[in-house]
């Protein structure tokens, strides 16, 4: 495990099997999208890298992309994202803590190499003010039902 947002119910995950690095992202456990790399990595040191281009709007999708090295290794389509958070699961690095997000792997799955830094990079939304604030509204709702 490289690095896990969520569990069975929804989330995505980055990781390693087989020695192939693999992004999924689970659509609250209705839809998966598994993007892998069909090369195994070479031994020693390595940067992976996921990139989202979204297409924007609440829940679209859009196109996942996974590197080895600044080397693109697989390309896939996301159809739909999640339009808040993925519940109060945590997000985890060297291991999933939680229910696994893939049903790949059993947690904890701990990594068994290093892990020298993570880095997530997010762009400015592209959401309009009326889709921020349908964003903020249903984020509102469900934390009131939750309390």
């Amino acid at each position: 495990m490289l690095a896990a947002e969520g569990g069975v119910p929804g989330g995505f995950t980055l990781f390693v099997k087989g020695g192939k690095p693999v992004y999924e992202y689970n659509y609250f456990a209705h839809e998966r999208y598994r993007i892998a790399s069909s090369e195994a990595l070479a031994p020693g040191p390595a940067v992976i890298r996921m990139e989202f281009k979204y297409d924007g709007g609440i829940g679209k999708g859009g196109t996942a992309a996974l590197f080895v090295n600044d080397k693109k290794v697989a390309e896939g389509r996301i159809e739909k994202t999640c339009p808040s958070r993925f519940g109060a699961e945590s997000f985890d690095v060297g291991m999933d803590n939680g229910s696994p997000v893939s049903e790949d792997y059993r947690a904890p799955f701990a990594y068994a190499g290093t892990i020298k830094k993570v880095e997530i990079h997010l762009a400015p939304s592209a959401l309009s003010a009326r889709d921020r604030k349908a964003v903020r509204d249903a984020e509102r709702k469900a934390a009131l039902a939750i309390e």
